[in-house]
């Protein structure tokens, strides 16, 4: 069983409750983990038997800049279930962080994690 990470991905979305908040893009910084087993060794250097994370990185960031969600939590729901679904990964987990709204707020991170 193999773990990937994809951390502190950048990227940008029009998130929010208020109008207001959803006028201008937003940055955030998204996490993903996910788990996947590949069936014999000797496929550990085809890219057919992989996740490409490549792929996976430029859709989510494609995913998140053209969501229309209010919420951080609609938003990691959306992104794990799609993900799982896409790539046929089980167990995506994700971590949503916005930044600017923490420094507003003089902590360190605003997240939502699924």
């Amino acid at each position: 069983m193999f773990e990937v990470e994809i951390k502190n991905l950048k990227t940008k979305a029009r998130i929010g409750i208020s109008a207001q908040e959803r006028k201008k893009f937003q940055k955030l910084l998204i996490t993903v983990r996910f788990k996947y087993l590949i069936n014999k060794t000797n496929n550990l250097d085809s890219i057919e038997h992989l996740k490409d994370y490549s792929s996976i990185i430029k859709f989510l960031k494609l995913f998140i800049e053209k969501s229309q969600f209010k919420s951080l939590e609609r938003l990691a729901f959306e992104c794990s279930k799609t993900i799982e679904e896409k790539y046929k990964i089980k167990k995506v987990f994700i971590s949503i962080n916005k930044t600017e709204v923490a420094k507003r707020y003089k902590c360190e991170s605003i997240s939502v994690s699924k």
